[in-house]
């Protein structure tokens, strides 16, 4: 009978070793991919919650404040000069940012004055009052600066109304000029204009069939634009707000490949991309079909509408279609010419969303930072703990896993002493 007790006892404690090894591995593997899963870039989403947007201001507030010399004597020159550097590059969106910046970047007793001036304007969001009360600590010749700078960014807003010609729109041209703020002309066809201004903007479907045949005949046309441009034209013939934010997506997509301020991998993706929505295969037997032969203009143009209409792949659309949204909404949430900045950071479509989520939560704060920091810029971007259905089961499996191995420390504990006992008999007073 001992001898059966003391088997059954050497049993279970071999048992229990083996399963608190165990725990003792898979716990933290449980507990590496439950962090895994809650900070990984991968978890970037289309659309960032509120956490990530609230992580990612606190991250931004941080750089700014890591930029500013921790002589506080020097932070007012240093924001000066900041501001003052954009200015003179023509960049009013990353000027604009440093404003917003400031009560990281001055001393205590700048940033209590700052704070109660901007309590003190009368616009209506935050940022603006904040803007419009940094731009009065500036020195004079600074701040006369911004102001001719808005100036003349509007100008050029107005400018870029202007249609563009086929061949400067669709050409390669790696000596294409840089005009505008912060960057290239931009055509933007914003909610607020008309079906006949958009479709000017976009030029027309006689164009598209122009360049069309000259690409074909292996003239010098940048492809990518060119079915950029079709995808714009046949989506401004729809009147919803999806096809308004890809006209204008498209635009700013159109000028970072015509002034050549795209990455080399992000320009990569987006010819995949694009190509799986108008995939050649397709498009060339098309379009030579529907440019052959002798027909007046109308018809051909007809013809190469169909062509395109005809080959476009709906689910490679659909995954263009939501590169395109995000584009558009960082253009919402900085300004065109400022979307084209922070594209020069993205290299692919994580990059793509960590960008929307910094513009989310800095708006021009997002320009200036990249213009500080540079690619640099997208680490500040943090989702946050995104609470999914498989990052609860892998908590509720740390969790369980956690207690199991508690139990088995406190049974292990308990049989210990009760074979004392039995080894030594009671144990004195």
């Amino acid at each position: 009978m001992a001898r059966r007790r003391k088997r059954t006892d050497k049993t279970s404690g071999w048992m229990q070793a083996v399963v608190f090894n165990s725990l003792l591995i898979l716990l933290p593997v449980v507990g590496a991919q439950v962090i895994g899963s809650a900070f990984s870039g991968a978890a970037f989403s289309d659309s960032p919650g509120i956490e990530a947007i609230d992580q990612t201001r606190r991250n931004i507030d941080d750089a700014f404040t890591s930029f500013a010399p921790r002589n506080s004597g020097d932070r007012a020159q240093f924001w000066y000069d900041l501001v003052d550097r954009e200015l003179s590059e023509q960049d009013v969106a990353a000027a604009h940012g440093f404003l917003l910046a400031a009560p990281q970047m001055l001393d205590k007793k700048d940033v209590r004055e700052l704070m109660a001036a901007a309590d003190a304007e009368r616009f209506n969001r935050a940022d603006e009052r904040l803007a419009a009360a940094a731009l009065r600590k500036l020195p004079t010749e600074i701040s006369l600066k911004y102001e001719q700078a808005q100036v003349s960014a509007r100008v050029l807003d107005t400018q870029s109304e202007a249609p563009e010609t086929p061949e400067a729109e669709l050409t390669e041209n790696p000596d294409a000029p840089e005009t505008g703020i912060g960057g290239p002309e931009v055509d933007i066809a914003g909610p607020d204009r008309s079906d006949e201004t958009r479709f000017r903007l976009l030029g027309t479907f006689e164009d598209l069939a122009e360049n069309s045949e000259r690409w074909l005949h292996g003239d010098r046309v940048d492809a990518i634009a060119l079915k950029i441009t079709a995808i714009g034209l046949i989506e401004a013939e729809s009147t919803d707000g999806l096809s308004d934010a890809n006209i204008r997506a498209a635009s700013i997509l159109k000028s970072a490949l015509r002034s050549r301020r795209m990455t080399d991998d992000f320009k990569d993706y987006l010819t995949a991309r694009v190509n799986a929505a108008l995939p050649d295969n397709v498009l060339r037997p098309a379009l030579t079909t529907a440019l052959g032969g002798l027909a007046t203009t109308e018809v051909r143009t007809e013809r190469v509408k169909a062509a395109y209409i005809g080959a476009i792949d709906p689910r490679g659309l659909q995954r263009l279609e939501s590169d395109l949204e995000q584009i558009d909404r960082i253009g919402g949430l900085t300004s065109p010419r400022a979307t084209i900045t922070l594209l020069q950071q993205a290299e692919d479509s994580s990059d793509l969303r960590r960008i929307r989520l910094v513009a989310e939560a800095g708006g021009d704060r997002a320009v200036a930072l990249v213009k500080q920091s540079g690619n640099a810029a997208l680490r500040v971007a943090d989702t946050g703990i995104r609470w999914t259905m498989h990052m609860v089961l892998q908590v509720m499996g740390m969790t369980l896993s956690a207690m199991a191995m508690l139990f088995v420390t406190w049974s292990t504990l308990k049989r210990n002493i009760r074979l004392r006992k039995r080894a030594h008999g009671p144990l004195p007073n």
